[in-house]
């Protein structure tokens, strides 16, 4: 979400914001384990393989908001999703640290599809 906007949050029936939160969590985890495996292989670069799997989550589970999520990735360059990546990469340093800090940003920024 970006810093300065306001979205008012409105609540799921029960169960279903659980489902479709573990979904978006789940898409987050599947594009940042392929960027740590693919992030300097990777040939159609890692944005267009986190596009692939929102894409295919979405299929999956049409509770998805494919837009809204690829919206969001948008905000997000190849540079950026491979620093991540690859900072994750990094035990205990600080681009591990700040990876860490922008992964939960990404996260974040794909959960605000819950809307």
């Amino acid at each position: 979400m970006k810093a300065n906007s306001t979205t008012t949050l409105t609540p799921l029936p029960v169960g279903e914001g659980r489902t479709r939160r573990r979904a978006v969590r789940g898409v987050a985890a599947a594009v940042v384990g392929l960027l740590a495996l693919s992030a300097c292989t990777s040939d159609p670069g890692p944005k267009r393989v986190a596009e692939d799997i929102i894409k295919a989550e979405s299929f999956i589970n049409p509770d998805l908001d494919e837009e809204c999520l690829l919206d969001e990735l948008d905000n997000y360059s190849n540079d950026d999703l491979e620093t991540i990546a690859a900072g994750l990469d990094r035990d205990g340093s600080t681009d591990q640290t700040e990876a860490e800090a922008a992964l939960a940003e990404f996260q974040a920024s794909l959960e605000s599809c819950l809307t």
